[in-house]
């Protein structure tokens, strides 16, 4: 569901691309502004970056500094990984928790774009709201995966599903069809 999310993000932003060239080109040849472009990228980068942040997480590609976390063992890495992604909960349930009060808040008082468009702000922060709020839910389901595996004693699947990708696994999420004898002697 996640990728979903992140496909229909990045269509968001390549429309947004399109209509920015559009603005472009009729700022030049008519001198005058059609599609309020700059307003309404910015609704798109917010609502695109809310959602992508899920699929981020579920692929693991947040960016975490493992100069030490690679010097531990396994079982110490996995305890690691689910305590980083509790805190990731907890900091995305907060972040939901005062988004979700703005946006309620310029709900209540019909708060609009201060532009030609005047778009009601409930519109695109609700839309960012709900990419919050699908991260809050990822990042939970993530946290409490990994640590119910943990429990279990499965330090390698907890590992596997929290943890720091490794280099053959870049590789094969990068560049799926190189062929193994490329990856063998990179590896």
């Amino acid at each position: 569901m996640s990728q979903l999310f992140a496909w229909a993000g990045g269509a968001v932003l390549l429309c947004s691309a399109g209509l920015i060239s559009l603005d472009v080109v009729f700022r030049a040849l008519f001198k005058t502004t059609v599609f309020e472009s700059f307003e309404l990228s910015t609704y798109a980068f917010a609502i695109a970056t809310a959602f992508g942040l899920a699929f981020a997480l579920s692929s693991r590609a947040h960016i975490r500094i493992e100069v030490v976390y690679n010097l531990l063992p396994l079982r110490w890495r996995a305890w690691l990984d689910v305590f980083s992604y509790t805190l990731l909960s907890v900091a995305a349930c907060v972040l939901l928790y005062w988004c979700a009060v703005t946006v309620f808040a310029n709900a209540q008082a019909g708060a609009r774009s201060n532009s030609a468009l005047s778009v009601p702000m409930v519109i695109p922060q609700g839309l960012w709201l709900a990419g919050l709020a699908w991260f809050a839910i990822v990042a939970i389901v993530y946290s409490a995966a990994g640590l119910w595996t943990l429990l279990k004693g499965d330090a390698q699947a907890a590992n596997t599903l929290l943890g720091v990708p490794s280099l053959q696994e870049e590789i094969e999420a990068n560049a799926p069809d190189l062929p193994t004898i490329l990856t063998e002697k990179v590896v």
